[in-house]
């Protein structure tokens, strides 16, 4: 048994090298299924701050800490992908809220239809104010793009990661190959509102990809950066799951912000029922 023991640590040992036109491909057909694609997200936040007025306390209360204050968000929103920009155009996830805090926003169905009729629209202005809605509901350091973090692996974009192999083991049942990677052009593919700015970041990562097919199963995202002598990290941990549309699909996003090593912010995220929409006007949706 211990003979068996050290060869499976030793098989799981080896460096595997990276095919990346198949990743390539992989990610690849994950875009082509993002037209007239739509489905329903739950966003689930907890953010954490902290007082700065001066109070002024006695007594026993003087030498107790303050307690940070606490503040926790639930969204529900019909979820799709829309092309922005003519000359490079980019994907960008577009939301219709359905209700905040178990408050009904709009039902479900018109959402969905609102929602599909504004991606199919050409009017940016229209798409552009979609995005802004959602920035109004109150939550603090909204991430969004990581459910399409899988397309910095496309075509033309691959050439412009650094891959470095870092071990094969066990996501669940499948055996997976894990690699570190780095953007060397500094491109970003997740936008985080901080207030009303809108701050692009440089990003570095982790994907595990299943070992039989290099099918992405999980991508971790990281980026740090300094602000007036204060240190803001971002991570974001993106889990994707079988497709019947032919690729992968995200199941779940868990986006968390720390400032100086504490922990501020933590979102989640978790996406089901997706559908696809026809072309024609009565929005007809395929389960």
């Amino acid at each position: 048994m211990g003979l068996i023991w050290l060869l499976s640590v030793s098989l799981l040992a080896q460096q595997v090298p990276l095919d990346k036109a198949r990743l390539a491909s992989q990610a690849q057909s994950f875009a082509e299924q993002l037209p007239n694609l739509i489905g329903t997200e739950v966003l689930q936040q907890k953010s954490i701050s902290y007082s700065t007025r001066m109070r002024i306390r006695v007594g026993e209360s003087a030498l107790k800490p303050i307690e940070p204050k606490i503040r926790e968000r639930k969204i529900r929103s019909e979820l799709g992908y829309a092309l922005r920009g003519k000359e490079n155009p980019v994907w960008y996830e577009l939301r219709k809220v359905i209700d905040v805090d178990g408050r009904s926003v709009m039902a479900p169905k018109k959402a969905r239809e609102r929602l599909a009729f504004g991606l199919k629209s050409d009017d940016e202005r229209a798409r552009l104010k979609m995005m802004e809605e959602f920035t109004k509901y109150g939550l603090d350091g909204l991430a969004t793009d990581y459910s399409l973090s899988l397309l910095l692996f496309r075509f033309g974009e691959i050439d412009k990661i650094r891959f470095e192999w870092k071990a094969q083991e066990f996501l669940g049942a499948d055996r997976v190959s894990v690699y570190a990677f780095l953007r060397t052009d500094g491109g970003a593919s997740v936008t985080v509102f901080d207030g009303k700015q809108a701050m692009q970041q440089p990003l570095s990562g982790v994907i595990w990809l299943r070992a039989s097919d290099l099918r992405p199963l999980k991508i971790q995202l990281s980026s740090l950066i300094t602000q007036n002598n204060v240190q803001i990290s971002d991570e974001g941990i993106i889990e994707y799951t079988e497709s019947k549309f032919g690729a992968v699909l995200p199941q779940s996003v868990n986006y968390k912000r720390q400032v100086n090593g504490v922990l501020m912010i933590e979102t989640k995220y978790e996406y089901k029922d997706f559908q696809k929409f026809g072309a024609d006007a009565e929005l007809k949706f395929t389960p």
